[in-house]
C-alpha cells in the first residue's frame, strides 16, 4: 500500500508492519514465558544438588571382601572422605544458589568486564572451549 506524506516521497507499508503488533505480542509472550522458567531454574538446580548430596551421604561403603588387607580399608576410607567432601560441596552450592542475589552478581560481572575486557574475553573463550569439549564427549 503506498501513500504520500506531502513531501513528494512515497512511503510503502508492508503487510509485516501492519501485522507487527501480533508478532510483537507473541514475542513478548514467549519472552515472559522464558523469563518465568529461568526464574525457577536456580531452585530446580539447588533441589537437584541437595538430592544428590543426600544420596551421597546416605550411601554406605560396601564391606571389604576377600583377605581384608589394609589396602582395601585405606581405599574405603579415602573413598568415603572424597564422597563426604563432594556431598558437602554440593550442599553448599545448593545453599548459595538459593541465597544468591543474581542482580548483584550480574552487576559485579559487568563491572569486571568493563574494567578488564581482555581478561574477561580470555576467560569466556576458555570456558567455552571447556564446555564444548565436555559436551562433545
Amino acid at each position: 500500500m503506498e501513500r504520500s506524506d506531502g513531501t513528494g516521497f512515497d512511503q510503502t507499508t508492508s503487510i509485516a508492519d501492519e501485522s507487527g503488533s501480533g508478532i510483537t505480542g507473541r514475542l513478548k509472550s514467549v519472552g515472559s514465558s522464558v523469563k518465568d522458567k529461568a526464574a525457577g531454574l536456580p531452585s530446580m538446580i539447588a533441589d537437584g544438588l541437595e538430592a544428590g548430596a543426600k544420596a551421597l551421604k546416605q550411601r554406605q561403603p560396601a564391606p571389604a571382601t576377600g583377605d581384608g588387607s589394609s589396602v582395601a580399608v585405606q581405599n574405603d576410607s579415602s573413598i568415603s572422605a572424597v564422597t563426604d567432601t563432594l556431598a558437602t560441596g554440593m550442599q553448599s552450592s545448593a545453599e548459595w544458589l538459593r541465597e544468591a542475589d543474581f542482580d548483584q552478581l550480574k552487576t559485579g560481572v559487568e563491572k569486571q568486564v568493563k574494567e578488564h575486557p581482555a581478561r574477561s574475553l580470555l576467560i569466556a573463550l576458555g570456558a567455552g572451549y571447556l564446555i564444548g569439549k565436555a559436551l562433545r564427549r
